[in-house]
């Protein structure tokens, strides 16, 4: 850079330093340049190297064209190296602090010749959504029914971004309003959308129309037939909630029939007022009542509204309310229905699963009509990648309409070319001295009025927005499984014997079999919420998605799980899908252990390790907090849930095994109190307090020999190699590990699962038989 240029600089009028200048306070020439290289900056300021740098600023510099080069982006680091005037630096750092970077760019233009120097702000060029994305066209052809969930109310600005009628604006908003219709209204009600819908809140209360005697816009009556001196008057007409049963209370005038010497009067129209319960609407176009599912409420103040899910389907559907979900808990706690709100906590978005509503319409005999507002809109500079025919563009077809606009606009938003005209009107009979000054009916002599316009200015924007509004129909389905009971129209079949020959569940009630399952279906039953897994003997139990959901099982030689058919029949349909996924052909005969219980109605004299860990457990802490007041075992927040998900069953495969080690792990080896093992005598020497040979040396205090404390911990030791067994031990280790937590690894990992839980359980049963003989506290 010149000397003299850096003069120029220096010289720039005191006004541009002090603020920076925008686009439309450059020189023409300037301007000239900024609107060539914008859309250039813009995206070079997007790349990943540009970003990495921070904030930056342009640097344009030409002495011959100010049409071959755009420059370069530079960090503000570099300031102090490539601008040489102080005013114009701190300038520029001012500018570089306050600027929105995502939206805007800071440039500085060192013209040619004499026309010096200059800074602006400008706005970058706008990342044009494509046509396709105002058109909506994939959201035009799809069914809302073909969705798992379907919202029954919306008021969501999806996304939004930048400031309105600037550069860069981006909005989408989503509208939906729904009521649903007995099924015999449905030409009448199809007129009705989203003018109608939108903006309904089903709160109730009084509501008053004119009714004409000639057009009953309450529809006719069909329940009484009258003679022709008989008039009658609508009074009200409404339908009984959830039935079909409609009522209309009329008023009855008797008069004799008009004649040609004295002619009937004319009709003179009656207003009616009409009480609606909260969650009922009515339609003026026929004598049908709407019920909406979501009603909502308004608060006064600041406290934001609130959306009401309809207590009829909240009963009938056996919901449970939690924060913003509604669940089930007869399907493993599904949830059923969610409510999504906005930063502000106002309610947006109220969503239910479709299976549920059509089951819970097919229960009330009607159909949901839903209607939707959709819009999208943008800003930019260039809205030359839009190829309507005309600025406004619609469509409709289907019980959808559609409409594009692409117009002009000035930058704030306002029309392009347009004006704001101005009428401003005041009184000049009031006296601001009087002490109780008084205004009358104002006249010509008391009021002073004036008009002028305002000429929109700006630059020059395209304002592109598609809008999109949709009437839609849920149908109600087929059956009511939930709310009437209704048997499935497909059924679940089960294989009964090794012939392949399959029985659905009505069928297995009466067939008085067996089942046989793979073991894995007690994760896809745990995997619900409020699952439960009961053991009775070593091999037998109860296990349910629900307690009111339990079947009695047994395990057999292989390993697999049976159940009696008649306990997997009496389950609801979607419960029999779940088991159905691990049904197998028989396969290793009925568990021995299932049939002495339920065919010799001697139940074996066994006991599941499961049911034996937490007492043996729980006996070697209460032995020491009778003696120090504080268990062996440290106790956590995590303990219980622990020991509720430690059975053999996670040991589906030979990593559930190294998990099942890895519980036991935690609830045992890394829980030992190191304090309470050295409060009874035990010094742990030169190895780590709260270890296992700690625990050792507590053993041996109480008259344990050496060999005997190993045989006892050495379960323990085998635990804690094998939960790390995935990370750290060499595979040759594995056989060792396994030997001393008393496993045999041939066998399937289920059986292993039960083995360690075995061993585990014998060796703090030894443990506790030590400790228990601690000297008690003297009271």
């Amino acid at each position: 850079m010149s000397k003299d240029q850096e003069v120029e600089m220096a010289e720039i009028e005191t006004d541009a330093l002090g603020s920076a200048q925008t686009v439309e306070g450059l020189s023409s020439d300037s301007q000239a340049i900024v609107e060539h290289w914008r859309s250039a900056w813009s995206d070079i300021s997007r790349t990943e190297e540009v970003i990495a740098q921070g904030p930056s600023f342009v640097l344009w510099y030409f002495e011959t064209d100010g049409f071959e080069n755009p420059g370069a982006f530079f960090s503000a680091e570099a300031i102090d190296q490539l601008i040489p005037p102080e005013a114009m630096r701190e300038a520029l750092r001012e500018c570089l602090g306050d600027i929105d970077h995502d939206r805007q760019m800071a440039v500085v233009l060192v013209l040619k010749g004499d026309a010096g120097a200059a800074m602006a702000i400008i706005p970058k060029t706008a990342v044009c959504k494509p046509q396709v994305w105002f058109e909506m066209t994939k959201i035009r052809k799809t069914s809302i029914s073909e969705k798992v969930w379907i919202p029954l109310r919306a008021h969501s600005t999806v996304s939004t971004a930048g400031e309105y009628g600037y550069e860069g604006f981006l909005e989408e908003y989503l509208g939906v309003g729904s009521v649903m219709f007995d099924l015999q209204h449905r030409e009448q009600i199809l007129k009705l959308g989203w003018d109608d819908l939108g903006g309904a809140t089903f709160i109730g209360g009084e509501e008053s129309y004119r009714v004409h005697p000639e057009n009953d816009a309450l529809g006719p009556s069909k329940e009484f037939q009258r003679a022709p001196s008989e008039q009658e008057k609508p009074i009200a007409s409404f339908r009984v909630p959830f039935t079909s049963l409609n009522f209309a209370l009329r008023k009855l005038e008797t008069s004799e029939p008009p004649t040609p010497l004295k002619p009937a009067a004319p009709a003179e129209p009656t207003f009616v007022t009409t009480y609606h319960w909260a969650g009922n609407w009515a339609s003026h176009y026929s004598n049908a009542v709407g019920t909406g599912l979501v009603i909502e409420q308004d608060f006064e103040g600041e406290t934001p509204n609130e959306w009401h899910l309809h207590q009829d389907f909240v009963i009938s559907l056996g919901l449970l309310r939690q924060g913003d979900s509604w669940l089930r808990p007869a399907e493993g706690f599904q949830e059923v229905v969610r409510l999504t709100r906005d930063e502000y906590e106002r309610p947006v978005l109220l969503e239910v699963r479709t299976e549920h509503l059509r089951d819970y319409l097919k229960a009330r005999g009607m159909y949901l009509l839903l209607a939707s507002y959709r819009s999208r809109s943008q800003v930019v500079s260039d809205a030359s990648h839009i190829d309507w025919a005309s600025g406004v563009v619609q469509e409709v077809k289907d019980g959808t309409q559609w409409e594009g606009i692409n117009n002009a606009i000035h930058e704030g938003g306002e029309q392009y070319g347009s004006s704001t005209g101005v009428f401003h009107v005041s009184r000049t009979d009031i006296d601001a001295d009087d002490d109780v000054p008084k205004l009358s009916l104002p006249d010509d002599d008391s009021v002073v009025s004036k008009t002028w316009s305002i000429q929109h200015q700006g630059r020059k924007l395209q304002r592109l927005s598609g809008s999109l509004w949709k009437t839609e129909v849920v149908e109600p389905g087929r059956v009511s499984e939930r709310v009437k009971g209704e048997p499935p129209l497909t059924k679940v079949d089960f294989a009964i014997n090794g012939s392949g020959e399959r029985l659905n569940g009505d069928e297995l009630i009466s067939s008085g079999g067996w089942l046989w399952f793979r073991p894995n279906v007690t994760a896809l039953l745990g995997s619900y919420r409020g699952s439960s897994l009961r053991w009775f003997t070593q091999d037998t139990g109860a296990i349910g998605i629900s307690s009111g959901y339990s079947v009695h099982f047994g395990l057999n030689a292989l390993g697999l799980i049976n159940v009696y058919a008649k306990d997997i029949g009496r389950l609801p349909p979607w419960q029999q899908r779940v088991w159905a996924g691990a049904n197998v052909v028989p396969d290793g005969g009925v568990s021995e252990e299932l049939l002495a219980s339920q065919v010799k109605a001697t139940p074996a004299d066994t006991k599941a390790p499961e049911m034996q860990l937490r007492p043996v457990y729980d006996e070697i802490n209460d032995a020491f907090e009778k003696v120090i007041g504080k268990p062996l075992f440290a106790q956590h927040h995590a303990i219980d849930d622990i020991f509720k998900r430690v059975h053999r069953f996670r040991a589906l495969e030979n990593t559930g095994v190294l998990e099942l080690a890895k519980d036991l792990a935690r609830v045992t080896v890394e829980s030992l109190d190191g304090n309470a093992l050295t409060a009874i005598g035990a010094h742990p020497g030169k190895t780590k307090s709260g270890s296992i040979k700690h625990l050792e040396a507590g053993l041996m205090k109480e008259g344990v020999t050496v060999e005997g404390a190993m045989a006892l911990t050495k379960v323990l030791v085998g635990i804690n190699q094998l939960r790390q067994a995935d990370a750290h031990l060499p595979s040759s280790e594995f056989a060792k590990a396994f030997e001393l937590v008393g496993v045999h690894q041939q066998t399937d990992p289920v059986v292993r699962g039960r083995q360690m839980l075995e061993s585990l359980v014998e060796s703090l049963a030894g443990m506790a038989q030590v400790f228990s003989q601690l000297p008690r506290k003297n009271k």
